[in-house]
């Protein structure tokens, strides 16, 4: 069996995988986001480690997301899943608002 084909087998699984990761990476990276906040809110405190620790941890979260929306992407180009969203197999996609606004706004599908 081909890649391609073992893709498209399991591509409503890999999905509904990949979707769950980038939901959760988006809620990691928005806890950072807030704590580095909470941190620099006096001034002094974004000299400490643990402020950069959570504006390095949000650039990796970041960096993730994109990775995963890219996989995202290169699943619809070779299967088209995204004008497919209306099928019951594809109904979990709306458990997951803020994931399909980030796919979309990125324009990784249009790629």
């Amino acid at each position: 069996m081909k890649t391609e084909e073992i893709v498209q087998n399991y591509q409503i699984k890999l999905l509904k995988i990949i979707f769950k990761e980038i939901d959760n990476l988006m809620t990691k990276k928005e806890n950072a986001d807030i704590n580095a906040h909470k941190l620099a809110e006096n001034g002094k405190s974004v000299r400490t480690s643990a402020y950069w620790k959570s504006v390095g941890n949000a650039e990796f979260y970041i960096k993730e997301i994109y990775e995963k929306l890219s996989a995202l992407a290169e699943i619809d180009r070779l299967f088209h899943w995204s004008s497919h969203l209306h099928q019951e197999q594809l109904k979990f996609v709306g458990k997951y608002p803020n994931v399909m606004e980030k796919y979309k706004q990125t324009n990784i599908a249009g790629q």
